[in-house]
Order: structure tokens, then sequence, then C-alpha cells
């Protein structure tokens, strides 16, 4: 371990240097880029609400003459998919209590899906899995392995799909992209969820230009660098209890550059979430665009309140502009002095959450300002950067009141959607965290991807 602390100061001194003259960064708060680089422009950002109604693309196979061979089968056969995304992630950190970590692990997801069965069923399953490969962190600081150090291989979607037009149901295990309540895909697999879950498009009605739904009950979780399900009320900390979620949203879209939408999570005796967003885009020119949003979080305790009593709640709000592929953003975060956003089913969906800090504490009012580019004559390059301050929270840890924080992140991503090296994501990430009265805590994460579409 001590040769780790020699070289990693080192380390996160250029990883924050090439990534401040690399460029900026995307506009979107922690929970919006952690799975997807940054785009040229605040037009390629949708809303938080509208990835919950996004499809998974289906890419071009690696083994076309197999994929021809195959046309011969029915669309059930014929449109299979079989996908191996390989990950590899190294990960040091110091957190701001002094304690230090290392991993570096591989491994990653694969799985697929079926076609369509007489237009209307689809069956698919995925095996996600991390292994270490050089570890020295006993506590799972990192997140990447599960404590003592230990790999997992896991069954983390396997579900029945039906559809009728542009509605459909998915039956068991699978991944969701809610605010509140998604993968949280920023180590080596992502959270997925056990239940029920509609989704789909309103369309044909006069006075609605879109309305995207979705509604379910999950009964189970599988945290992100855990091999087992566990209940959605004891991730949320009520141990030994069995208690599932009832979820519903809606979207309305009146117009492609403005969306309006809700959803309500109700975790049976323990709390309910109630997150709410307005979006909208201005298109000044060609080269020139602006967005504006905001958002409001209330977060209550019901039923038992298995774990505590409190009311609270978070808004904010955030501006952009991009040119040219320069985007750069300001945005502002108010939280409840009632107590911080619980957020045990996904990553935070606040405005100003950065790598290390959701900026939520009781009381704390945030800032976050960034800058991304993402030029359009190399298409496979984009990198950020961006500050967050916040303050007049309660730092539960050391219990002082009015504690600051302040958290500058950076990212440089090299992704290649085209040619021979299709489907390989190159990712550096370093991020300083300095609060009152604790240690500096920093983190470096270099990872690896590489999407190999087998069929």
């Amino acid at each position: 371990m001590r040769a780790h602390r020699r070289t990693l100061g080192p380390i996160v001194a250029v990883a924050l240097w090439v990534a401040l003259v690399g460029g900026g960064v995307a506009w979107s708060a922690e929970s919006e880029f952690e799975d997807r680089p940054a785009g040229a422009s605040v037009e390629e950002f949708g809303s938080p609400l509208s990835r919950a109604v996004e499809e998974r693309v289906q890419m071009r196979t690696l083994f076309p003459n197999l994929k021809r061979a195959l046309q011969r089968y029915p669309n059930f056969i014929a449109e299979s998919e079989l996908v191996l995304d390989f990950r590899t992630f190294m990960f040091p950190l110091r957190n701001t209590k002094g304690q230090d970590a290392y991993a570096w692990a591989a491994g990653g997801r694969f799985g697929g899906r079926t076609g369509w069965w007489k237009d209307r069923w689809q069956a698919g399953a995925s095996v996600y899995s991390s292994f270490p490969i050089v570890a020295d962190d006993p506590r799972a600081l990192t997140e990447l392995l599960r404590p003592n150090e230990k790999g997992f291989i896991v069954a983390g979607e396997a579900y029945v799909k039906g559809r009728f037009a542009d509605n459909e149901i998915t039956l068991g295990r699978q991944e969701l992209d809610l605010p509140y309540v998604n993968k949280n895909d920023s180590r080596m697999a992502p959270n997925s969820f056990q239940g029920l879950v509609g989704k789909g498009v309103a369309r044909g009605v006069p006075w609605l230009n879109r309305l995207d739904w979705v509604a379910g009950y999950l009964s189970h979780i599988r945290p992100r660098n855990e091999s087992n399900f566990i209940s959605m009320s004891e991730a949320a900390g009520a141990r030994s209890k069995d208690r599932g979620m009832a979820l519903a949203g809606l979207q309305f879209r009146p117009s492609r550059d403005m969306h309006l939408g809700a959803y309500n999570y109700y975790a049976i005796d323990t709390f309910n979430t109630l997150y709410a967003s307005a979006d909208y885009l201005h298109k000044i020119s060609a080269d020139w665009a602006m967005r504006y949003q905001i958002q409001y979080t209330r977060q209550t305790s019901v039923g038992q309140e298995l774990v505590g009593s409190f009311d609270t709640w978070g808004a904010g709000v955030r501006a952009a502009t991009s040119w040219r592929g320069w985007t750069a953003w300001l945005a502002f975060n108010q939280t409840s002095d009632e107590g911080a956003i619980q957020t045990p089913f996904g990553s935070y969906a606040g405005y100003v959450s950065l790598m290390q800090s959701d900026f939520d504490r009781a009381g704390e009012r945030a800032t976050n300002i960034g800058l991304s580019y993402a030029p359009k004559v190399i298409p496979e390059f984009s990198a950020f950067v961006q500050y967050g301050h916040g303050d007049g929270g309660l730092d539960v840890d050391s219990g002082i009141s009015n504690a600051f924080e302040r958290e500058v992140n950076a990212t440089v991503d090299w992704r290649f959607e085209e040619g021979d090296w299709r489907g390989l994501w190159l990712r550096a990430r370093a991020s300083v965290l300095r609060s009152k009265n604790s240690e500096t805590g920093w983190e470096v994460r270099l990872i690896l991807n590489y999407v190999l579409p087998v069929l």
C-alpha cells in the first residue's frame, strides 16, 4: 500500500492536468453522464426523464455472415442479439476520512435478447461480473468488488417482455434508468431490479404531441457491487424487512424542445419520493443553443417508517449554452434543513452532483459550474471539467453545521463509434474534494470499455 501512496499523488496531478488541457465537460449532473461522454451541444442531452423510455439500440454484429445465415429462421431467432461488454477499471482513492483504497478489476456484461415472437413477445438475459486483478480494498470503498476484495458473477437480467403498439411491459430482472431508480453505472456493473414495469408512448391525442409513461412494481434490487438481490426496503436501510416499491411517471412533450414531467416512488413502509422537472431548449442559430431546467424533489417517510421519520425536499435550477462543440453551464441547488435526500436505489438526480459529493446535505446551498468540449473534427474525443461548492449544510460525520465542501472534477473520453475500433471507449477521470474539518479526498478512475456485438 505504501508504494501505491507514493505513486497516486502524481497520478492525480497528471490526470487533472490532462483533462484541463484537453477541454471541458458535459453540462449534466453526474447521474446523467456517468455512462456516456459529453456531447457537442446542449441539444444532445435529453432531460433526466427522457432516459426512462430510451430503447437499447441494436448494434452491427462482428460476424455478419452468421447474422445473414440466421435470416432463414423466424424473426424470434433471426433478430436475436448477443453482446459482450468487456470492462476493466482501475480505481485508487482516498476518502475524506483519510482511508486509502486501491482496486483494479476486470469483467463486464455478457448477455442478449431474442427477436420478437409474433411481434409481441421477447426474452432477454445478462450476466454481470467483476474479478480482482490487483486490490487493496477490504472495505469495498471503491465498490468495484465485494468486501474483502471478492469478485462476483450474477444473472443481473432475466426477463420476458411483451409489447402492443408503442407500449411494452417487462417482467423479471431488468435494468431501469429513471431519476433516483437507475443503473448507477459508474463502476464494474450496474444496478438491476426485479419486478414488473410497463412503459410506453401515448400518441394520436389531439392536444398532446407526445406523452411518455412508466409504471410498475419493484420487489428487489441488486446493488452494483453485490451478487445477490435484496428487497427494496432492505436496500433503503430496513434490515430483515421485505417490502417493495410502486412507481409511476409521466413526461409531457408539448414540443420537441420542451419536456415537463414527474415521477413518484412509493417504497412501502420506508419513504415516498416525488420528483418533477421542466426542461426547455432554445435554438438561437445553427451553432448556438441555450437550455434551461428546473427540478424539485420531495421525500417523506411513510407507513411504519422503518428507516425513520422525516420530511425533506431539494430544488434546483440550471442554465447551459453551447457553441461549436463548447458547452458551459451554471446550476444551483438548495436542500431542506430537515435532512439530505436519500438515494438507495440509484444515483442522485440533482443538478449539483459530482463524482464524490451530491451536495445535498441538510440545509446545503450548492453551486456547480462547468465546461465541456466535443469537437466535430475529432468525433471520438470529448472532455469536461466542473467545480462544485456547497455551504450551510450539516456534516453528519463531524456534526458540524455550516460546513463547506468544494470539489473539482475532470474527465477525458475517447469513444469510437465507427471504424476498426468501433465499440472501444477509454475514459480517464479525476476528482479532489475538500470539506471543513476533514481530510482532502481524491479519486482517479481509469476505465476501458469494449463492446463486442457477437450476434
